[in-house]
Formats: structure tokens, C-alpha cells, sequence
């Protein structure tokens, strides 16, 4: 069954400034230093707790983009499990995205805090707008979130704002 995009527009206008908050639990250095390693940043303020105090942090830091850069922070499904386009339903979860494909459509960051080993990590995911577009292959979705990636304390580590593309 196809699903109708501008059907689909009208059904998440309602969803526009509703808001889901999850636990990402503490962050390991263990794994942001994969990440690092993965993205082929060695810079020593991720791996050794003297380079990350002489430039000024407590220890060694996650990089920029970790927070944002996972998109699902389970254990994850079996291949079988995982939509046609390689996502989850835990990714838009609130969000009734069923038979769509979604690519990203760029994000923007605000960095406001750095991420450090043991830090309790929640993120608010919100919808704050969706737009129908016509592209050359025909009708597809606008579809603009924010995430806020917070600490235990609340205050806010970084803000990414990001738009899907959804067809």
C-alpha cells in the first residue's frame, strides 16, 4: 500500500511542537572514542586526560558530533527488523513515519557544553515543522526537528536542529 505524501503532511501538521524526551543513559569514553577512531579524529583532547586539561577540559571529551551523529542509541534491531531505508521506528518514534523513506536533509549544531566520561546524557526530540514539497520526481516531505542533548542537571550540551526528507 502506498502512502499518500500530502495525505501524510496533513496528518503530522498536528504533531508540529509536540516533544518526546529520552534517557540516552552515561556516556563511556569507550565510545566516543570509537566514534572518534571511526571518524578518523585522533585529535589526543578525545584520548588522553592530560591534552584534554591542558586545553582547558576536566578530561578527555566526546567529539563535536557524537551526540547527534548516533542515530539510535538501543542495542538496535536485527537487519530484518530495519525499515526499507535502514532506519528505525525508535528514530521518529512519536512521529506516524511508517512506509516512508527518510534522508537526511542537513542539520545544523550549537555546541554548548563538551561531553566527558560518566556524563548522564538525555535528549528531546521535537517536531517543529513539516512542508510539502514538489521535486522532480514528484511530491515529498520537508520534515524539521530539534534535538537537545542535555545533562542530569539539565543544562543543555548541544542543539541540533535537522531536516528529513521523506518520501
Amino acid at each position: 500500500m502506498s502512502v499518500s505524501i500530502p495525505d501524510l503532511c496533513e496528518e503530522l501538521k498536528p504533531y508540529v511542537g509536540r516533544s518526546e524526551r529520552t534517557d540516552l543513559g552515561i556516556m563511556r569514553k569507550e565510545a566516543f572514542q570509537r566514534f572518534a577512531i571511526a571518524a578518523d579524529n585522533l585529535n589526543p583532547i578525545f584520548f588522553e586526560p592530560e591534552a584534554a586539561r591542558a586545553a582547558g577540559y576536566s578530561d578527555t571529551i566526546a567529539p563535536p558530533l557524537f551526540l547527534s551523529a548516533v542515530r539510535n542509541w538501543q542495542v538496535g534491531p536485527p537487519q530484518d527488523s530495519l525499515r526499507p531505508d535502514g532506519t528505525t521506528s525508535h528514530e521518529f518514534a512519536f512521529l506516524p513515519l511508517e512506509g516512508m523513506r527518510i534522508m537526511g536533509g542537513g542539520q545544523d549544531l550549537e555546541l554548548h557544553a563538551p561531553v566527558t566520561d560518566g556524563t548522564r546524557v538525555s535528549m528531546e526530540l521535537r517536531l517543529e515543522g513539516v512542508e510539502l514539497k514538489q521535486g522532480r520526481s514528484g511530491d515529498l516531505l520537508l520534515i524539521k526537528v530539534i534535538q537537545i542533548y542535555r545533562d542530569a542537571d539539565d543544562r543543555p550540551l548541544v542543539t541540533c536542529r535537522e531536516t528529513f526528507i521523506a518520501r
